[in-house]
């Protein structure tokens, strides 16, 4: 019996030591597992969404997305992204209320995809939103639609053309301007929000607001000088 029992605990202690060898690796093997994928590249006109559950795209519903109006840098070196205020926020007339601090992803067929960074503020008069990038982020002037690398400033009876990623590009003559708006014939649709407008092929000059409205990026530029938050002061277009 004396054996048996010697030979038991001789078999335990074997095992016992098989598994603390093997705890290590498998921890650092599930720690590989959980970690974030990389952001990527980031450009203008790619959709984006501040809901984390966001699901595919529904033609015949509102987009739960935007898209981005241009990315650049600030005085500070951060990595910024510029889009329209109301997809995060009800008082510049958006569907739902995102605080400052929330998360933004990346929009794809399967709906919401890897985090990009964080709403930094809003503007509801003007209604713009500035997104602040993760560092790691690879900033990208040359989106799925246009190149926008600098900033421009629309004439009237110029032509104006917008890049959507729910519609794409289309173009038209400029209308009227005002302080904060510039009117012009070109068609959008929902998910297009906060897309770039742009003159001269690559020239931003404001981002889709909605059907023949536009935000003057102007007005943008000048709202963001005005903040107390020094995030995305002195905003410059990539020309990466």
């Amino acid at each position: 019996m004396g054996n048996r029992s010697s030979s038991v605990q001789r078999i335990l202690s074997t095992a016992l030591v098989a598994v603390a060898a093997l705890t290590p690796a498998l921890a650092i093997t599930r720690s590989a597992a959980a970690a974030p994928p990389s952001p990527g590249t980031v450009s203008n006109g790619i959709a984006w969404t501040a809901k984390p559950d966001a699901g595919p795209a529904n033609p015949g519903a509102v987009p739960d997305y935007c898209t981005l109006g241009a990315v650049g840098t600030d005085i500070l070196g951060n990595k910024i992204a510029l889009s329209a205020g109301h997809c995060v926020s009800t008082a510049a007339g958006g569907a739902a209320d995102y605080p400052d601090g929330a998360a933004v992803y990346r929009f794809g067929p399967s709906g919401t995809g890897t985090p990009i960074g964080t709403i930094a503020y809003r503007d509801p008069r003007i209604d713009y939103v500035v997104i602040t990038l993760s560092p790691d982020i690879v900033l990208s002037a040359t989106g799925p639609d246009v190149r926008i690398d600098g900033i421009g400033t629309p004439t009237l009876d110029g032509t104006l053309c917008k890049a959507g990623a729910r519609t794409g590009v289309t173009c038209g003559p400029v209308l009227a301007q005002a302080a904060t708006r510039i009117a012009s014939a070109v068609a959008a649709n929902g998910g297009d929000s906060g897309g770039p407008a742009y003159i001269d092929g690559d020239r931003l000059v404001g981002m889709v607001r909605g059907p023949f409205e536009f935000i003057d990026i102007g007005a943008v530029l000048a709202g963001i000088a005005a903040q107390p938050n020094p995030i995305g002061k002195g905003f410059t277009v990539t020309d990466n």
